[in-house]
C-alpha cells in the first residue's frame, strides 16, 4: 500500500508537458507558471503579466486561456486537488493482513500525501489566501482529511465485523488518528511556517501509539504482536 502522488504522464494529458516531438500546450505551460509563481506568492501578489513571462508566453496567450487571474488561481489550485484524489484511491487496507502493518502502511501512505509538493502548495494557499479563497479550505477538508478519516474509520469497521475488534464508535478514533498524521506533519490549517517543520514522528511511531487505543480482541493482539 506504498503511496506516491503521481504526476499525469505527457502522453495521457491533453494539456500535457510535451516533448522533444510535441511542444507543450500554452495551457500548459501558463498552468505550470502559475504554480510556481504560487509556490511563494499569495493571490495579492499574483499577476497575469509575472505568469506570462515566466511562461514564456504573451499576456494575450494567457488571457485566451484564462479570462483573469481568479479563474488560472483557481485552475492550478484544482489541478494539485486532482493529483491527490488519484493519490488517495491508491490506499487501500485489508483486513487479513496484521492490524500494526496495515496502520503502518496508513501512516506512511498519508504522510507522504500530505508532505507532497501538492499537498504542501495547497496548504501554504490555504494559510495565505484563506479570505480570498474560502474554498480551498473546504476543499481541502472534503477532497484530503475527510477520505483519510473514512479509510481509517471503514477500516476498523471491518475488524469489528470480523470479530477482531470490540464494537465501539470508529468515529473519534479515525479522528484521532488523522489529527496524530496531519500534527506530525506540522498542519494545524493555520500558519504557513508550521508546514516546513519536519515531521515530529515516524509513521512507525504513530502507529504503534495509535495500536494501544484500539480495543482488539485479545486473540487479535496475539496475532498482531506475532506479525
Amino acid at each position: 500500500m506504498a503511496t506516491t502522488v503521481k504526476r499525469m504522464k505527457p502522453e495521457s494529458d491533453p494539456h500535457g508537458e510535451g516533448t522533444a516531438w510535441r511542444p507543450a500546450s500554452s495551457r500548459r505551460l501558463i498552468l505550470d507558471a502559475a504554480r510556481r509563481k504560487l509556490r511563494e506568492d499569495s493571490f495579492k501578489e499574483f499577476a497575469m503579466e509575472s505568469v506570462a513571462t515566466e511562461a514564456g508566453v504573451s499576456r494575450r496567450t494567457v488571457y485566451n486561456q484564462f479570462a483573469n487571474r481568479e479563474e488560472l488561481y483557481c485552475a492550478s489550485r484544482l489541478e494539485l486537488f486532482e493529483t491527490i484524489d488519484q493519490a488517495l484511491s491508491d490506499i487501500k487496507f485489508d483486513v487479513e493482513q496484521p492490524v500494526e502493518k496495515m496502520l503502518h502502511r496508513f501512516c506512511t501512505a498519508g504522510i507522504a500525501i500530505l508532505l507532497s509538493p501538492e499537498s504542501f502548495e495547497l496548504r501554504a494557499s490555504r494559510a495565505r489566501d484563506r479570505r480570498s479563497f474560502p474554498w480551498i479550505e473546504e476543499q481541502y477538508d472534503h477532497r484530503i482529511d475527510e477520505p483519510l478519516r473514512l479509510k481509517i474509520e471503514h477500516f476498523l469497521l471491518s475488524l469489528m465485523l470480523k470479530g477482531d475488534m470490540e464494537q465501539t464508535n470508529p468515529s473519534p478514533l479515525a479522528d484521532s488518528l488523522l489529527s496524530a498524521i496531519n500534527a506530525c506533519v506540522g498542519d494545524d490549517g493555520k500558519a504557513e511556517a508550521n508546514l516546513k517543520q519536519p515531521p515530529v514522528f515516524s509513521p512507525s511511531e504513530i502507529a504503534e501509539i495509535y495500536l494501544k487505543r484500539l480495543h482488539l480482541r485479545v486473540n487479535m493482539m496475539a496475532t498482531t504482536q506475532a506479525a
